[in-house]
């Protein structure tokens, strides 16, 4: 589903998180605060509002803009743990 103008606008505005999958090897972060773990299986970055836990094999990652980070490499799960909640996993 595409997201107008309004979506776009509100979540810049209010800093909420938006998460982005692409063909099980790109990942598109935006609004990210900090990386917590970085390394070749695993990326962890903390949210606007969820820490985010990337696995996968051969991950790298790139920055274009201070709060977005591109994760690229091979998906193979990711979990995302919100604040005073238990964890939620999508693979």
């Amino acid at each position: 589903m595409k997201e107008g103008l309004s979506g776009v606008c509100r979540r810049l505005t209010y800093g909420e998180s938006s998460v982005t999958v692409t063909g099980g090897q790109h990942v598109y972060l935006e609004n990210c605060r900090r990386i917590l773990e970085y390394n070749d299986i695993r990326i962890s970055v903390q949210m606007s509002d969820v820490q985010l836990h990337i696995w996968g094999r051969n991950l790298c990652a790139d920055s274009l803009s201070p709060n977005t980070l591109t994760v690229y490499g091979e998906i193979q799960s990711m979990e995302w743990i919100r604040k005073g909640a238990g964890s939620n996993e999508a693979s």
